[in-house]
């Protein structure tokens, strides 16, 4: 755990830092460089935390329709959406804690941190001026929440890369003989939602799932 204490404890964005520290671990099947450059990417994709009344004024949510992807049923959205939620119910601690302290909401020495019981959402802008809304909880997991205004090719490389972020976080607890989380069961929301989902779009169109009410 030294290690995980060490990455998680550094600089607000600490690429720098963590090449460094990748390159004092002994690589095994999937080289450090790559799992380093994977959270660092996803880092340097997140530009600034900003204010909820910053939020323009359109809808954000898990799935948005859009020309090019009209039914949430058939929609390579959802599979990213399985993935990732395979990964995070069983390290949310440790990415729900990086992710906040790149948008300067804990402290620097938090390397884990529990999922609240009540929703929270926070908002931010990426490099490329898109705004997205990370939310986590309990009960549904961690998400984010696209702008209506947020092309459908944006949304599937930021969850991309979002998934190759979660899959160096297992790989490197794994590595380092890290904790599991406890099983919070939120990918049963996820399924449910999954199932409810498409059998309303069955009989009617769907104007989007896990949307954010401002």
């Amino acid at each position: 755990m030294g290690f995980l204490k060490r990455l998680l404890g550094s600089n607000k964005k600490p690429t720098e830092q963590v090449s460094k520290q990748f390159e004092n671990i002994p690589s095994e099947n999937e080289s450090d460089g790559s799992r380093g450059n994977a959270i660092l990417e996803f880092h340097r994709s997140i530009q600034t935390g900003i204010n909820w009344n910053e939020l323009n004024d359109v809808e954000f949510g898990m799935w948005l329709p859009n020309e090019k992807d009209p039914r949430f049923s058939e929609s390579s959205i959802v599979e990213k959406w399985d993935v990732i939620y395979s990964i995070t119910k069983d390290y949310w601690s440790y990415i729900a804690a990086d992710i906040l302290k790149i948008l300067d909401e804990i402290d620097e020495e938090t390397f884990r941190i529990g999922l609240p019981e009540d929703f929270q959402a926070f908002a931010f802008l990426t490099t490329e001026g898109e705004q997205i809304v990370f939310s986590i909880s309990q009960e549904k997991g961690i998400r984010f929440h696209f702008s209506e205004t947020t092309s459908l090719e944006y949304r599937s490389d930021f969850m991309d890369h979002f998934i190759a972020y979660c899959n160096a976080w297992k790989s490197l607890v794994k590595q380092n003989n890290g904790e599991q989380d406890e099983d919070l069961e939120f990918d049963k929301w996820w399924k449910y939602t999954l199932e409810v989902s498409k059998g309303v779009e069955e009989k009617e169109p769907l104007n989007g799932v896990g949307k954010i009410v401002k």
